[in-house]
């Protein structure tokens, strides 16, 4: 899947994943992630211990945390970056309260809040996501897409961002709209984020 890590089957074909990094990289590794949820085990064995606070939370109790942060978010716009800087820390966490509050969180994650995003994102960037083609580099698309950090894209949703919403032409903020979709995609589809590429 990555040059990072690996999702193979155990004996009873069951997922896993396994990681090719550790440590600190792992916890930057939004994908696999777990945050406070890495076992005690886990920790000694990814290089962890020491590198996150003491305690073990569950996914659950992430969820429930997580949840009560969000809902102190005074308006639709802050909700949407608190989702969004938590999708860029640890999207195990983002997806699993996304499909558990799906119906309050989806018009923040998208219509209409994500209008809001584009019109404002270029003060509400952050972290790079995604694969921007531009004139400037589309001679080196090839390489473009071998540096790109996930080796199985099977679902690529582009905008050109000439016509976002009907607010006009964005420019790279037209991206928020890619990256929204593919998380209701990831979420009411199951589509992998493992797999797309906004």
């Amino acid at each position: 899947v990555s040059s990072y890590f690996d999702i193979v089957q155990d004996d009873s074909g069951s997922p896993y994943m396994v990681s090719f990094v550790r440590g600190i990289a792992l916890l930057r590794l939004v994908l696999m992630n777990k945050g406070t949820a890495f076992t005690d085990e886990e920790r000694v064995e990814l290089g962890l211990d020491g590198l996150l606070p003491s305690q073990v939370c569950s996914l659950e109790e992430q969820i429930t945390r997580a949840y009560n942060s969000f809902k102190r978010q005074p308006n639709a716009l802050s909700k949407y970056q608190f989702l969004r800087g938590l999708q860029e820390r640890q999207e195990i966490l983002f997806y699993a309260l996304i499909n558990e509050h799906l119906e309050e969180m989806m018009p923040v994650i998208y219509t209409p809040t994500v209008g809001d995003a584009v019109a404002n994102f270029s003060s509400l960037y952050e972290n790079p996501r995604g694969l921007s083609v531009s004139p400037q580099n589309v001679t080196r698309l090839n390489g473009l897409l071998d540096d790109y950090p996930l080796a199985d894209t099977r679902l690529i949703v582009a905008t050109d961002s000439s016509a976002i919403l009907g607010i006009g032409d964005q420019g790279y903020g037209g991206l928020a709209i890619s990256i929204g979709k593919l998380a209701l995609y990831t979420v009411g589809g199951g589509i992998s984020p493992f797999h797309s590429m906004p």
